[in-house]
């Protein structure tokens, strides 16, 4: 006759899974804190719709809508690849310094549609405040470099 007792195979069990809660517990306090200590910075979500002028056979912007947003990115710089869609921000002045960073996608060049969707980041130096009047200007440039097309569009911050 064999005798067996369960009762430590449990203990071990239970202990196993109590180490196991500790380490997720901690981690996940670990993550809460790291997430509340980022910064966020503003960041503007600009969608955009393309076409061709039929009449003088040229690309047109047609539409442009926008999104405020935040971001943990404090910057980043778009790889040229032309054809492109690009987009500068100035604050109150287009004699002042672009307040964010280059921002661009590539265009289809040869399309007669196209949305486009870029999200702009602003330099850390620069903040949007309530009531700034964003002033972007959009370029669409060909495969040789050369800017076809440039619009102007102004955007009050909320």
């Amino acid at each position: 006759m064999k005798i067996t007792n369960e009762q430590p195979e449990k203990r071990r069990i239970g202990f196993k899974i109590a180490i196991w809660l500790t380490i997720l517990v901690f981690t996940g306090g670990i993550g809460y804190c790291v997430y509340n200590n980022l910064e966020q910075h503003p960041m503007l979500i600009v969608s955009l719709t393309s076409s061709i002028n039929e009449t003088h056979n040229t690309p047109i912007i047609t539409n442009v809508t926008f999104e405020q947003s935040q971001t943990f990115i404090k910057g980043t710089n778009s790889v040229i690849k032309f054809p492109e869609i690009n987009i500068m921000v100035r604050n109150s002045s287009l004699l002042s310094i672009p307040v964010s960073y280059w921002t661009s996608t590539y265009w289809n060049q040869g399309e007669t549609k196209g949305e486009y969707v870029l999200n702009v980041f602003f330099k850390e130096e620069y903040v949007p405040q309530l009531g700034d009047i964003l002033i972007l200007t959009i370029k669409q440039i060909d495969t040789k470099g050369i800017t076809i097309n440039k619009q102007t569009v102004f955007y009050v911050w909320k």
